[in-house]
């Protein structure tokens, strides 16, 4: 069983996974308004900044690989459960709530960079390859 402390430290990766989707989610917005716009340079500017919070999502997804893979194997199948979405004990009840907002807030992420994708990139755009 996953202690406190454990499910502490991720529950604290999952927060900062949320900060950097969010930060990641209102960049694409600002890059759709430029390409709204026809702002050439503002897309440049928005492409480049949206790179930070996205490598920091992948240190993070990094972050929690290596968290689960040095718990023992019940701990890991455990924490692998909870990260798919499988039901958990109430301790782990604020983990799956921030687990929910995040795979939403993805959703919107996703939705945003296929819409601005699409009027940058029209038929070439990296979601109709």
């Amino acid at each position: 069983m996953l202690t406190e402390q454990q499910l502490t430290s991720v529950l604290a990766t999952e927060r900062r996974i949320y900060a950097a989707l969010s930060e990641v989610l209102e960049l694409t917005g600002e890059l759709s308004a430029s390409i709204q716009r026809g702002d050439s340079v503002s897309v440049q500017l928005f492409l480049q900044l949206r790179q930070e919070p996205i490598n920091q999502l992948r240190e993070y997804q990094t972050n929690l690989a290596q968290q689960c893979r040095i718990l023992p194997a019940e701990d890991q199948k455990e924490l692998e459960g909870l990260l798919s979405g499988q039901a958990a004990s109430p301790a782990a009840q604020p983990l799956q709530e921030q687990l929910q907002r995040n795979r939403a807030l993805w959703t919107r992420v996703v939705q945003a960079d296929r819409a601005a994708s699409g009027r940058l990139c029209g038929k070439d755009s990296f979601y109709d390859s």
